[in-house]
């Protein structure tokens, strides 16, 4: 999918066919299938993308049956984030898509400039992409091939997930072929479930995601093929190098990063709604600000665009504006009784601080910010390996506290005769959390590769002092 910043093929012959009320800028790519084409929709003066069967296949053609699919998809999908579709038209033995035209460029095009980007941009478009899977697995549509190149961003630094070509929906018969070629390009992107021919659920989408971010992040795939070892081994097989070697990736975002390229399904994150929560506590710990700034910025530091307007920024954190009948002078006495509280609030703080120093006789002056270190202890009946953030740390039982950086922590419990128990764990700086699980072993068949990890009937009891 195209946009005017980069076509691969421009056709400004007159020999291009004619759509109804729409007058052909240029052809923007060709292939065995389908054709695209720029074009502007009258009267109503509307920059269009145009998606046409290709002339030497006939609308019996199992390809056809694909494309008006792929309509029937994109029609019930009203998102943002997600190219529109405006009209399909089946016509004799034509047939073709009007489509939201989107003046910018892939994020595949993007990354080829930009090598990788800044972490806070990186975010804000994971941000974006994860807000139109969450749309589309709301109407029941998994995507299957979210990949760089299908992700658009605009010159007004918008970002539309495009290309829904091999979707499915489980309300709709499977294609009988995909367009344009017989899998999701490439297995670069594809989850290991995929791989192994299995059938795709959202969690798919979600490993998918995590390659782009992984990319985003480094600046190369997680996976690429070695001299003894397949792409596709190494996806099934292999763990992620660390994204600490690329570079300064923040521990919270690695670690996001490395949940949803976990190679079960259900070792990922349940939905596109819980890493959306993820993503954007992810991006307030990296000073937040809107998702449209940040991409602006960065397609303005690689001459591809200016910095978007106020009307195209999206707000990642809600602000509080006050109310229309607040008058002036209301505004300045509150603002001088804060200034009021501060100045004696650190009166107080210097006057204990001086008498603690004073009784302690050379003790340690009191820490009033403390250390960003957290501590979680674990205990698990009867026994569990005890999974953090991806890595294995220990086999309960044991007594040590696990020292974690102060943030988001995602703890699985495994058993080889039960199925897997997952915590999401907050942990605030010098607390020291307690998990305490049980494991229902009675009877239970040992886990299948493919099993679905299910919470506990217990819940974790928290006895943190």
């Amino acid at each position: 999918m195209l946009g005017t910043g980069e076509a691969r093929y421009r056709d400004p012959m007159p020999d291009l066919p004619h759509f109804d009320d729409a007058e052909i800028v240029a052809r923007l790519q060709v292939g065995p299938i389908a054709e695209l084409y720029h074009a502007i929709q009258k009267p109503l003066g509307r920059a269009v993308l145009i998606k046409a069967l290709s002339s030497s296949i006939l609308p019996s053609s199992p390809f056809a049956a694909t494309l008006e699919r792929e309509a029937q998809l994109l029609a019930e999908l009203h998102h943002p984030n997600v190219l529109q579709l405006y009209d399909f038209v089946k016509r004799g033995e034509r047939m073709w898509l009007v489509l939201e035209f989107v003046d910018g460029w892939t994020l595949e095009h993007v990354l080829r400039q930009a090598d990788r980007l800044a972490p806070a941009a990186a975010t804000a478009i994971a941000l974006e992409i994860a807000r139109a899977l969450e749309h589309a697995h709301a109407q029941s549509v998994v995507h299957r091939d979210v990949q760089p190149r299908n992700v658009m961003l605009s010159r007004r630094a918008g970002v539309k997930l495009v290309n829904f070509t091999v979707a499915v929906d489980e309300r709709l018969p499977t294609a009988p072929e995909l367009l344009d070629g017989g899998a999701p390009s490439g297995p670069a992107y594809m989850s290991p479930e995929l791989i192994l021919g299995e059938r795709a659920d959202p969690r798919s989408d979600l490993y998918s995601l995590g390659v782009v971010m992984y990319e985003m992040l480094s600046g190369s795939r997680p996976f690429v093929a070695a001299e003894d070892r397949s792409t596709t081994q190494r996806i099934r097989h292999d763990p992620p190098p660390p994204l600490a070697r690329s570079g300064n990736v923040p521990a919270p975002l690695e670690r996001i990063v490395r949940r949803c390229l976990e190679k079960l399904p259900s070792d990922r994150f349940a939905s596109a709604s819980e890493l959306i929560v993820a993503l954007e506590r992810a991006l307030a710990d990296l000073g937040g600000g809107s998702t449209g700034s940040l991409i602006g910025k960065a397609l303005a530091s690689l001459g591809l665009s200016e910095a978007p307007p106020p009307s195209e920024r999206r707000s990642t954190v809600p602000v509080d504006l006050p109310r229309r009948g607040t008058s002036l002078t209301s505004t300045l006495l509150g603002l001088f009784a804060c200034t009021a509280l501060v100045v004696g609030g650190g009166f107080v703080i210097q006057r204990f601080s001086s008498r603690a120093d004073a009784g302690s006789h050379g003790s340690p002056r009191l820490e009033l910010v403390p250390e960003r270190m957290a501590y979680l202890r674990v205990v698990a009946e009867p026994w569990a390996r005890v999974v953090v953030d991806g890595q294995h740390v220990e086999t309960t039982p044991f007594s040590r506290a696990i020292p974690l950086p102060a943030g988001t922590h995602y703890v699985r419990f495994e058993h080889p005769r039960a199925a897997a128990v997952r915590r999401t764990v907050v942990l605030a700086p010098g607390e020291t959390r307690m998990l305490d699980v049980k494991l229902d072993v009675r009877g239970a068949a040992p886990r299948a590769a493919d099993d679905t990890a299910v919470e506990d009937a217990a819940p974790a009891r928290d006895l943190s002092p």
